[in-house]
């Protein structure tokens, strides 16, 4: 039986929230989060696509916004993303995803607003960075900051990125980075060569910061 695209969108809404009551979450430097926000000061939340389950959760009294495939897939994370007060923009690499980022840089610089960028997302490859968040730190001053998410007990889903979605009652360890200085003087121009250095900065701060958290992960 194949139930309405609503219906199905209601019932993993209803699941997701079920298993994110139960898990037991520890936030690391979370105060750096939580310092940046009383100063006004933007962030963009850097993770891993397979990582962004355990994240949501967390975003308690930050106004965050996230860049949302416009597919099927796309408009179930958007409700699932607004059960817990985070907002979405649709565009992805392949439809729409420059329109995307400018309309998000314009509602942050409106407002107090952060971003929630997976790096490697829509479609991978898999734990390589792509330029959107680097482009809207230049457009709007934020401050990157990379994120990473140990979930102990957890299945992967069948997918490009090896989702991860956590088993009920599972420990989650989410580690805050170190936010870069204004992204507007971090990267202060969109040109290949300086994209391509802060993706190498950005990729290699994830894997440090992954270091005894995440079991395998290399510097």
């Amino acid at each position: 039986m194949h139930l309405p695209p609503s219906v199905n969108s209601a019932l993993l809404t209803g699941i997701y929230s079920a298993i994110c009551a139960t898990l037991r979450i520890r936030e690391e430097n979370r105060k750096v989060v939580d310092e940046y926000h009383a100063q006004g000061r933007r962030l963009i939340f850097c993770l891993w696509h397979d990582e962004l389950f355990s994240l949501i959760p967390v975003s308690r009294q930050l106004k965050v916004v996230a860049i949302v495939s416009p597919s099927s897939d796309g408009a179930v994370l958007t409700r699932i993303l607004a059960s817990k007060n985070v907002g979405a923009v649709h565009g992805s690499s392949t439809r729409g995803g420059v329109r995307a980022l400018l309309t998000l840089a314009h509602m942050m610089k409106k407002e107090l607003i952060h971003a929630c960028i997976t790096l490697d997302g829509p479609l991978g490859p898999r734990h390589k960075a792509k330029e959107g968040a680097l482009f809207l730190a230049n457009r709007t001053g934020a401050h990157i900051l990379p994120v990473r998410i140990f979930v102990k007990h957890h299945f992967h889903l069948p997918t490009w990125d090896k989702f991860q979605v956590p088993l009920p009652f599972s420990k989650v360890v989410i580690r805050f980075g170190t936010p870069w200085g204004n992204g507007g003087e971090e990267i202060p121009n969109i040109e290949t060569p300086t994209l391509e250095r802060a993706k190498v900065r950005l990729e290699d701060e994830l894997h440090r910061l992954g270091q005894d958290l995440i079991p395998g992960e290399k510097a």
